[in-house]
């Protein structure tokens, strides 16, 4: 009896492990489609990054934006996308990139993208902007010296001497051989 019913369990485990596979097979299809996607994705943006360091921006910011529509979660496309767009003049646009990305990023590299729309915000003359952005940047990683740096250059240009101060003094605490943090506190303190 004791037997029989190991038999039984064991054939049950095994019709149990055959018809968890059903499912798996049937998804093959579904994988290797996405796996193509992906490589249509990065021979596009392959294409997108040619062209970029070629200075063909109207191209290039095309190309990554097909390359996002191949494949949505091409996040290294919105950064293409975003500096293609910011050398075309579209501040907007390249913020917007950056915000798609920051919508989907799964992970905690969140500051540096805070960081680089703050950069691209700082660079397109939007200041306020550039300011909350690199504020969070510094509240996600207060390690990055460069954040506070930019942060120092935002507060400055909106006439915030000593918040550019204490963000050039983080700096130096962070990286005290970054001269560019000594020369930006002794201009912003005479």
């Amino acid at each position: 009896m004791r037997t029989s019913l190991l038999g039984q369990l064991r054939r049950a485990l095994v019709l149990a492990g055959v018809l968890s596979l059903i499912p798996l097979a049937s998804r093959g299809g579904e994988v290797a489609a996405e796996l193509r996607r992906d490589h249509l994705a990065a021979a596009v943006m392959a294409q997108a990054s040619s062209l970029l360091r070629s200075g063909q921006y109207e191209l290039a910011a095309a190309r990554f934006a097909e390359a996002l529509t191949v494949a949505p979660g091409a996040v290294e496309a919105y950064g293409g996308l975003a500096e293609a767009e910011f050398r075309r003049g579209n501040i907007d646009a390249a913020v917007s990139a950056y915000r798609s990305l920051l919508r989907i990023y799964p992970y905690t590299y969140v500051a540096t993208l805070y960081r680089e729309v703050g950069l691209i915000e700082l660079r397109g003359g939007r200041l306020v902007d550039a300011r909350r952005d690199l504020e969070q940047a510094v509240m996600l990683d207060p390690t990055d010296w460069m954040a506070f740096h930019l942060l120092g250059h935002a507060h400055r240009r909106l006439g915030d001497r000593e918040a550019a101060r204490i963000a050039w003094r983080r700096v130096i605490d962070l990286r005290p051989d970054y001269e560019p943090a000594h020369e930006q506190l002794r201009r912003v303190s005479e």
